[in-house]
């Protein structure tokens, strides 16, 4: 979820965010990320995917996918932890897009447990990778997100990313097409 330029991260607007660290995820970590996964799609896409398909999401399945991807390294994860629990994640690494270049990295996907949004997390875990995107000598960054995603959308603007109106393209979920658009900024420091 997820085009060149874009105003600086600090367009954000700063808010009293709960006391949390954020760290490398590790193999560990895979049944909360996972929950926080299932939890943040019946969530934000709550009227938008089918509700029958996010009846059937599986936090054991998605356990054993983010399990594999952490012991893999790949993508590059990092979460959100509050000392009591892990209340968000971050995944980012290289754009897997074949029309863009090894310079443009991608921000896979953020999400944060329900009750937790609009305390800032998210926006600190999307600081964190955007400094290690950086440091990984990434010039740009993309992400793809739901058309109908207003909230998401409303994120990433703030975040300096603008949509890239040629990327739209359509994707299935639950047996209902659905829009995707790729949005970008510049993040050469």
């Amino acid at each position: 979820m997820s085009v060149l330029g874009g105003a600086p991260a600090t367009s954000f607007v700063r808010r009293q965010l709960p006391v949390v660290s954020i760290r490398a995820a590790s193999p560990t970590d895979a049944h909360a990320i996972a929950h926080i996964h299932v939890a943040g799609w019946r969530s934000a896409y709550r009227g938008i995917v089918p509700q029958s398909h996010l009846d059937q999401l599986s936090v054991e399945r998605r356990e054993n996918y983010w399990a594999s991807a952490l012991l893999n390294g790949h993508p590059n994860v990092r979460v959100a932890d509050s000392g009591s629990g892990i209340l968000g994640w971050v995944a980012f690494d290289q754009c897997r897009d074949a029309d863009k270049t090894s310079h443009t990295g991608e921000l896979w996907a953020i999400y944060l447990l329900p009750e937790v949004l609009g305390q800032g997390i998210g926006r600190e875990l999307w600081l964190r990778s955007l400094n290690e995107l950086q440091q990984l000598s990434f010039y740009d960054v993309t992400l793809w997100v739901l058309a109908q995603s207003a909230r998401a959308r409303q994120f990433y603007e703030s975040a300096g990313f603008i949509p890239d109106p040629d990327s739209a393209r359509d994707v299935a979920i639950g047996g209902s097409t659905l829009r995707e658009l790729r949005y970008a900024r510049n993040i050469a420091a």
